[in-house]
């Protein structure tokens, strides 16, 4: 039997039709400065529909591109069930490729910009086995509170679980009552998640979720819910918790929209991975990514 090869962490990217393939490659980079090359391995999901993203792997030594599964969405990109579709694919493939200690999951616009992150994330699973995603859950990686957002995304979730004409609803719907079922079982609230700019999920959990056939519910690509709630859902109902890093010691500033706060006060903060990048202000990307940058290139 064949040794898989081990990697601290797994980096994953979903990228689509409107990734900028700069913008990609700098967040990439992010990722293997502060994690390390010898500690991760990036796999990119090539959603582009036009391998765009192929040679990501010629560019750097320890990244792999992943083409997309078709989930038939036409040419749109949706954020929603398909995009889930395409990262349960994905996981099923990376846990037959490879051993490794925890996965972060991060958007194009996010950033590594601070020294193992990863590091971070397994200290405290180490003291939290349960815990299978660790994010920004109940608190934006501003510090204010997420739970009046996970509330309204919770009403979402019950009238999607409301019974609508034709079959593909009838399974989605008997499909998404079942997990939140299970998930209720293990403490979840129903809108709870982690913000999908990124968060860590450790191979447990991931297992777990395999184990129990949650990463084959092909149905859910039907869903109109956001990805990274459905994802939630699944951790939960496979019997994992999600969490927070502890207030004093979080190193994500992670919030949906909105660049979280100024980036001395990131740094100053020891803040280690940034989303997202961008704001209102089509300006404030290209600045940001330049200043964390050169703050790479000077801690070579």
């Amino acid at each position: 039997m064949s040794v898989l090869p081990h990697t601290r962490c797994i980096v994953l990217i979903p990228a689509g039709p409107d990734t900028v393939g700069e913008y990609l490659n700098d967040t990439i980079e992010s990722a293997i400065h502060y994690i390390g090359s010898s500690n991760c391995t990036v796999a990119v999901i090539d959603d582009s529909r036009e391998d765009r993203f192929a040679y990501v792997s010629n560019v750097f030594r320890n990244a792999v591109v992943m083409k997309a599964i078709d989930c038939d969405e036409g040419k749109t990109s949706k954020t929603r069930g398909s995009l889930l579709a395409k990262q349960l694919h994905t996981l099923k493939c990376l846990r037959r490729q490879y051993r490794f200690e925890i996965l972060l999951r991060m958007d194009t616009d996010a950033l590594v910009i601070g020294h193992a992150p990863d590091e971070d994330a397994l200290r405290f699973v180490a003291s939290h086995p349960d815990v299978g995603m660790i994010g920004a859950f109940k608190r934006r990686g501003d510090g204010s509170d997420k739970t009046p957002a996970m509330a309204a995304k919770g009403r979402e979730l019950a009238e999607e679980m409301r019974l609508r004409h034709g079959i593909k609803h009838f399974r989605l719907v008997r499909t998404l009552r079942r997990l939140v079922r299970h998930a209720e079982g293990h403490g979840y609230t129903r809108g709870d998640m982690c913000t999908g700019g990124a968060f860590f999920m450790t191979p447990a959990a991931i297992a777990a979720m395999e184990g129990q056939g949650l990463l084959d519910l092909d149905v859910l690509r039907h869903s109109k819910m956001a990805d990274d709630l459905l994802l939630a859902l699944l951790c939960c109902a496979a019997g994992c918790r999600l969490s927070d890093l502890p207030e004093d010691t979080d190193v994500l500033a992670i919030n949906w929209r909105r660049f979280p706060m100024p980036v001395e006060t990131l740094v100053s903060k020891n803040k280690k991975i940034l989303h997202p990048v961008k704001g209102d202000d089509l300006t404030v990307e290209p600045m940001v990514r330049a200043y964390f940058r050169q703050r790479r290139q000077n801690s070579r």
